[in-house]
């Protein structure tokens, strides 16, 4: 391909990834506005995927239905997500009574759910999908499943990373699988039309298609240390997300 229509070929994907960021994933049923935690299945069919440290997120103060997507452990009372899978919790206060976390069932754990007591820190307000977002949130009660640790220094480009994700199914919305693929760290240079370059914190993922629901899904190195969430992604033609680096040190309770 010639340099000229590689150029336009990144300008195109910029444009277009306003319009194919993660969102929440809405549920088809909305089965599960109601109090308490909701009634969706979270498993792990593949055992090389069976994170016990990542969840579904509901969020059930949607308009009309659920919002859902991944979110991960830091700490036994400390999850992190992308900051707009709960934009209107946030825009409320803070208080997030309404949010849940669902785990699978992995040795020696037992399927559970935990809820969200407040919103503990965000990334910066006003951001936009070519900007950092994340929110740490602070649990109601502890868990005994392990906290994934948060790695140091530098994400080199063309690092090879896991990406675990908590989505429906294709066929039964109901039903959630934890599943992880492999992607690969670039820069975010080629994203910026005009104006100022975009920040460090965000980088792009190649090699990695993004599902409705993957907004929070957590990022891992070769070590298994957290380094970022994915928080938007492009056409899935080409088959690449946006990662926020995680800020350090991140605010935790391990209490």
């Amino acid at each position: 391909m010639r340099r000229g229509s590689k150029s336009g070929m990144w300008v195109w994907i910029a444009a277009l990834v306003l319009w194919t960021a993660c969102q929440p994933n809405p549920s088809l049923t909305a089965r599960s506005v109601e109090a308490g935690p909701p009634r969706y299945e979270v498993s792990c069919p593949d055992e090389g995927d069976c994170n016990s440290s990542v969840a579904l997120l509901v969020g059930l103060s949607g308009l009309s239905e659920p919002t859902r997507c991944t979110a991960a452990l830091i700490g036994e009372r400390t999850a992190v997500t992308a900051g707009h899978c709960v934009a209107r919790e946030l825009a409320s206060g803070g208080a997030c009574e309404g949010v849940w976390l669902g785990f699978a069932g992995t040795a020696p754990h037992a399927s559970e759910w935990i809820a969200c007591k407040r919103i503990a820190s965000v990334s910066a307000p006003g951001a936009t999908l070519l900007s950092p977002d994340y929110a740490i949130l602070e649990l109601a009660e502890d868990t005994a499943r392990p906290a994934i640790p948060i790695g140091k220094g530098e994400v080199a480009l063309g690092e090879v990373v896991q990406m675990v994700s908590v989505t429906a199914d294709r066929f039964y919305d109901d039903v959630h699988q934890v599943r992880s693929r492999r992607c690969v760290v670039d820069g975010n240079d080629k994203l910026a039309i005009s104006g100022p370059a975009l920040s460090e914190a965000v980088r792009v993922l190649s090699s990695c298609p993004i599902r409705q629901g993957s907004s929070g899904a957590p990022i891992l190195d070769r070590n298994g240390q957290l380094r970022g969430l994915v928080h938007a992604g492009g056409p899935p033609l080409f088959a690449f997300g946006l990662m926020t680096l995680l800020a350090q040190p991140v605010e935790r309770d391990d209490g």
